[in-house]
C-alpha cells in the first residue's frame, strides 16, 4: 500500500459483549497494525468527533458551538486517566480488591457509589497514547476550532458559562478535515502503522467514518442477542433488567444492520463470535482476506472458555423479552 497507512484504519463495532475487544485485540497483534488503547470514546460516542463535526458545521449557533467545543474538551478529561483523580479513593479501590476479591470494575463501582461527587473513570484511553501526545492533540485540536476563550465567560439561561468558547462557523468538509488531523496526530505519534478502533457503537457511526477515512475498513462483530442479553444485565454499566436489554440490544442491532448495508461491499465484514470461536483459523482467513493482509493474527488470543456460548439457551425469561423484530434477525444471520 502507497497509501498514507493512518489513512486506512479498522473500525471494530457490535453491540458491546459481542467480541469487539476480542476482535480489536486479534487485529491489534497483527504486525501491520496497532492498537494503542480500546474503545476510543472520542470518536462516535456522545460528545465526540461526531458530534462536534455536526455541531459545527450545522446552524449558526453561538451557544450550541461552545457547548460543543465544552463537551468534548470535558469528555476528553472523563477518559485521559483511570479510575479516580484522588489517589485515596484509588487505595480504597485496591483495598476492595485485594480484600474482597472484587474485579475492578464492582470495586470502582461500590466506592463511587460512596462519593458520588468524586471524579473518575472505568475506562481510559489517554495513557494508552501517551499522556503527554494526549493532551496535545486535545489542546491543539481545541485551539483550532475557538477563535477566542473567554476565560470571564457570559451569564445566559444556563448560568455562567466560564471559561466560553468562541468559534467561527464551519462547513463540513472543513470540520472532516480538522477531526482527520487529530486523529492520524493522536494515533500517528506512536505509529505510522494503519490503527485499530474497537467501539462497539461505532456500529451505529459507520456513515461518519466512511465519510471521516473513505478507505476505511468495518468489523461488523455480532452474537446471539441471547447471550448478549445474559451478558448485559450482569455488568455494573447496565441495569438488570431483561427487558430493557432486549430492547436496546435489538434497536442496535436493527440499526446496526441497516447502516453497514449502506457501505460498499468491499468495506464492510460481518463476523459471528460463535464463528470465530468455533472456526478460528478460517474466520481468521476471512479477516485477513478482507484486510488484505496475511493472516499472521495470534490465533492464541481466541479462547473457547470464555464465550459462554449458548449460555442463555434455556433461559426462560430471556426467551420470552425476544420481540418479532429481533427473531426476524437472527433468522436472518443464523441464529433461529
Amino acid at each position: 500500500m502507497n497509501q498514507n497507512q493512518l489513512m486506512l484504519p479498522v473500525f471494530v463495532g457490535g453491540t458491546g459483549r459481542s467480541g469487539t475487544s476480542l476482535m480489536g485485540d486479534l487485529i491489534g497483534s497483527h504486525p501491520a497494525f496497532h492498537l494503542p488503547a480500546h474503545e476510543n470514546k472520542l470518536i462516535s460516542e456522545r460528545a465526540g468527533l461526531r458530534d462536534l463535526v455536526r455541531d459545527l458545521s450545522g446552524i449558526p449557533d453561538l451557544l450550541r458551538r461552545h457547548f460543543a467545543v465544552l463537551h468534548f474538551y470535558a469528555r476528553a478529561q472523563k477518559v485521559r486517566q483511570f479510575a479516580f483523580r484522588e489517589e485515596a479513593l484509588n487505595d480504597q479501590v485496591r483495598t476492595r480488591m485485594n480484600l474482597h476479591g472484587q474485579p475492578f470494575q464492582e470495586a470502582f463501582e461500590y466506592i463511587q457509589r460512596q462519593n458520588p461527587q468524586a471524579n473518575g473513570s472505568i475506562h481510559a484511553i489517554g495513557q494508552g497514547f501517551g499522556i503527554a501526545n494526549f493532551d496535545k492533540c486535545v489542546n491543539e485540536l481545541v485551539k483550532k476550532l475557538a477563535v477566542h476563550i473567554d476565560q470571564n465567560g457570559i451569564v445566559d439561561t444556563d448560568g455562567l458559562l466560564r471559561p466560553f468558547f468562541v468559534t467561527r462557523q464551519f462547513d463540513r468538509a472543513e470540520m472532516l478535515v480538522i477531526a482527520r488531523d487529530f486523529l492520524c496526530d493522536l494515533y500517528g505519534a506512536k505509529s505510522q502503522l494503519r490503527w485499530v478502533d474497537d467501539t462497539p457503537s461505532n456500529s451505529l457511526a459507520v456513515d461518519f467514518l466512511a465519510e471521516l477515512f473513505p478507505d476505511m475498513r468495518f468489523v461488523n462483530m455480532i452474537r446471539s442477542p441471547t447471550d448478549t442479553i445474559s451478558s448485559y444485565v450482569k455488568q455494573v454499566w447496565f441495569p438488570s433488567d431483561v427487558k430493557l436489554a432486549e430492547q436496546y440490544i435489538s434497536s442496535n442491532l436493527l440499526a446496526a444492520e441497516k447502516l453497514t448495508g449502506t457501505l460498499p461491499a468491499h468495506q464492510t465484514l460481518t463476523l459471528r463470535m460463535e464463528d470465530l470461536v468455533e472456526q478460528p483459523e478460517k474466520t481468521l482467513e476471512m479477516l485477513a482476506e478482507f484486510l488484505d493482509v496475511p493472516n499472521e493474527f495470534n490465533q492464541k488470543l481466541v479462547k473457547s472458555d470464555a464465550a459462554h456460548i449458548g449460555r442463555s439457551k434455556n433461559d426462560s425469561e430471556i426467551q420470552a423479552a425476544l420481540s418479532e423484530d429481533l427473531k426476524a434477525w437472527m433468522a436472518r444471520h443464523g441464529y433461529a
